[in-house]
């Protein structure tokens, strides 16, 4: 069963992150229109699996108007965002475990998600049950600067990050788990978006360096990658 961590409705995780990361939503819409613009997916209902403050899922539901779109999410405190979303008639939302309602989706999107989740590996089998396709964004952690810095403290204490991945064990877990990947595609939001804190300023001038010799050799050694992965569920 999916559980909710303590941190994510007792407020704790509100006060570190007071708007529930809705500054890197535009972005993160981004990241999910060119992955279905690249593999030609064609839905008519979406699933958005830990929408949080619902900001993507209205970003895409603005985006495909003629699918129909469903954030869930099961903090009662990112819920209290929901409040300002646009009132769009292909969008909803619902507080609650995407696992345990009976729907089924032409899509989901499960963005910065199952690095938060305990039993990640259940987590994604028994997903894999409710659509066709999948769109997952996956922050790689695991990295050169962050283990030889307090990075992956912060991680885990800043945004809840249980499991730290890179490149190989992301893309491998999806495969584990069941998932045929279509397309997988490494993401750097530092080098189109302004830095959140003093730390990302810090460090960007070298991102942007290392970008020089691909975004592969950035995301092991300095971090600040992303894995975009489309997959089906067979």
């Amino acid at each position: 069963m999916l559980q909710l961590r303590a941190i994510y409705s007792d407020g704790s995780y509100l006060r570190a992150n007071k708007t529930w990361h809705q500054e890197d939503s535009p972005y993160k819409a981004g990241l999910v229109i060119k992955a279905i613009t690249r593999t030609a997916l064609s839905f008519r209902s979406c699933a958005d699996v830990g929408c949080g403050a619902g900001l993507v899922t209205e970003l895409l539901a603005e985006r495909f108007p003629e699918s129909t779109f469903q954030g869930y999410e099961l903090s009662s405190d990112a819920k209290e965002f929901w409040a300002s979303r646009q009132p769009l008639t292909n969008l909803s939302y619902k507080l609650g475990n995407i696992l345990d309602a009976p729907d089924v989706f032409d899509l989901i999107t499960c963005l910065d998600v199952f690095e938060h989740v305990e039993d990640y590996y259940g987590f994604l089998r028994s997903l894999r049950s409710k659509a066709k396709y999948f769109v997952f964004n996956i922050p790689l952690d695991m990295c050169v600067m962050k283990i030889v810095t307090p990075g992956i403290r912060y991680a885990r204490e800043e945004v809840g990050h249980l499991h730290y991945f890179n490149r190989y064990t992301a893309l491998q877990t999806l495969k584990d788990t069941g998932y045929k990947i279509l397309e997988a595609q490494l993401s750097s939001m530092f080098s189109s978006e302004m830095p959140r804190n003093v730390r990302q300023a810090a460090i960007l001038p070298l991102r942007l360096l290392s970008l020089t010799l691909g975004r592969h050799f950035a995301s092991t050694v300095f971090g600040g990658v992303s894995l975009v992965a489309t997959a089906s569920a067979d």
